[in-house]
């Protein structure tokens, strides 16, 4: 057991990407790196579906014993779907369902999914993810985002479990941050947002409801998996070090929302950041953006690994599922 969460270590965890920006079946395997299969009964495999959007799904062995987590569920209703059935990932397994905030290229495959995962599966979310958001673009065009329906979900057969504080799910295994505190000075939100709460239309550039997941595995170190890091993908690191009071941290994977001109000021102190953690496996996927992933592949060249829909990082032990 680890300080303060008492988040159990494992004995391997496998993080498969359901969804994300690039779907690329030329990368190749490595030890810890499998691919999705070129060929399948001597003919080209399905293809699989690229979108703006993040999935993943997450096994843990511990002790022989494995449990799955669904972390998000992608921008549209059928690319997570179609992506689990041509990699044979069985939705049916997962315990749970973590969303990592409330826009709609993390939600928008949920209720869709009710049908395939377990009945009164609990689905672990941030209460202000269920805020209805606008995007105000500088130009002057509006963005509305319409949020999860918590009764529509109900009716499908979830159990939404509303938390801001840290959990833990999945016998102890898999940590869900919840809310993450600021305190890097450069990592600075989403400017753009507001919200409307309780009726009223607000600024909402913090994404208070941005939370991440993190696995311990034994003799190697933190796995931590982020959606976006709308609350920054160093914040989010620091507060899983400080909540399991370990500091190696072995892998990040997800989005670090580092794409876009109003991010390029924050590249350069996330890669430096980073470079201090220093990670022994760095998968940037999703909102990360073309020139934060060069420079996280230049920078950090031993780390690094390009994500693409499909990719499994195996690290320690996990049986096949």
């Amino acid at each position: 057991m680890n300080a303060r969460t008492d988040l159990c270590e494992v004995d391997g965890v496998e993080i498969l990407t359901l969804v994300d920006n690039v779907a690329d079946l030329l990368l190749e395997n490595t030890e810890n790196v499998k691919r999705a299969p070129r060929i399948r009964d001597g003919k080209p495999a399905p293809p699989l579906l690229a979108e703006h959007g993040f999935s993943a799904l997450v096994r843990v062995n511990k002790g022989g014993t494995v449990h799955t987590v669904l972390l998000d569920t992608g921008l549209s209703e059928t690319t997570m779907l179609i992506n689990a059935d041509r990699l044979g990932a069985d939705l049916g397994q997962a315990e749970a369902v973590v969303i990592s905030h409330g826009h709609f290229d993390h939600i928008n495959g949920l209720l869709p999914a009710l049908g395939r995962l377990r009945s009164r599966i609990p689905i672990v979310i941030h209460p202000h993810a269920f805020a209805p958001r606008i995007m105000k673009i500088p130009d002057g065009t509006q963005v509305r985002m319409t949020p999860l329906d918590p009764a529509a979900l109900e009716r499908a057969g979830a159990e939404i479990i509303q938390k801001k504080e840290p959990s833990l799910l999945a016998d102890g295994t898999v940590l869900v941050t919840g809310q993450i505190p600021r305190v890097t000075d450069f990592e600075f939100g989403l400017p753009i947002q507001y919200a409307i709460v309780n009726g009223v239309e607000q600024h909402d550039p913090l994404t208070p409801d941005d939370q991440s997941i993190a696995i311990a595995v034994r003799g190697k170190g933190l796995v931590i998996v982020s959606g976006c890091a709308h609350a920054g993908i160093i914040n989010s690191v620091k507060y899983v070090c400080e909540l399991t009071g370990m500091q190696k941290v072995h892998a990040i994977v997800g989005g670090f929302h580092l794409a876009g001109p109003l991010y390029e000021s924050a590249i350069e102190p996330t890669v430096n950041a980073i470079e201090q953690i220093s990670p022994d496996f760095l998968l940037p996927t999703h909102c990360t953006g073309w020139k934060a992933i060069h420079t996280f592949a230049r920078r950090l060249p031993d780390a690094f690994v390009q994500n693409s829909v499909g990719t499994r990082l195996v690290l320690g032990s996990v049986p096949s599922a």
